[in-house]
Parts: structure tokens; sequence; C-alpha cells
């Protein structure tokens, strides 16, 4: 029995359909946010096992699937947040004026 926590490949171009596909591809902002989720979610029966350099090729495995690197794209903590996701731009702050964007650092309510 497998469970699917997430479709992770396709979905681009879906995002302002009726029906989205919110994918590695058409969804996510940041690769090294996929990354942070292999390193701590996988494998699921034991969950932060994997060693860096299999959590980089998982992760470049999922980006070539999604056609954002080529097959032959090497992963590692300095080419890694250099990959430009399709939906970086896609996100933006939160406007409400009773919201703040800026991380409190001192004297937080």
């Amino acid at each position: 029995f497998r469970r699917v926590l997430f479709r992770s490949v396709g979905g681009q171009g879906s995002l302002k359909s009726a029906a989205p596909v919110k994918t590695i591809g058409s969804f996510w902002p940041y690769a090294t946010t996929i990354y942070a989720f292999i390193n701590r979610a996988m494998p699921a029966d034991r969950p932060l096992s994997l060693k860096p350099d299999e959590v980089y090729a998982v992760t470049a495995y999922l980006l070539h699937l999604n056609g954002i690197v080529g097959a032959d794209a090497v992963m590692d903590a300095t080419t890694l947040p250099r990959v430009r996701m399709p939906n970086r731009d896609g996100f933006v702050g939160d406007p409400r004026p009773d919201v703040t964007t800026v991380p409190c650092r001192s004297d937080c309510r």
C-alpha cells in the first residue's frame, strides 16, 4: 500500500483555470522548499534518514520530471537556490494592514 501525499508532476499552466493542479512544477515557488520537504518526510517509513546527497538527487529528479532542470543537472547547496521555479513570482505578500510581512526581531506581540 502506497500513499501519495501530493501530486508532484504536471499542472503547468493550470493555476488560473477552474481546476488548478498544484504541483512542484506549477505551484511551488522555491526549489529549496522541495529539498526541505523531502529531507523531513522521506522515506515514509524512515523520515529524516536520507543523506544530503540522496535528498539532492531526489530533488533534482523531481525538478527534471517537471521540465525545470535537465537530466544531467547536479544539485547541491550552491546550485539548488539558483533554480528559478516557474511560479516564483506567483506569490505576493499579504496586503492587509493588520498583517506584517516583516519578521519581528524584538519586542514582538
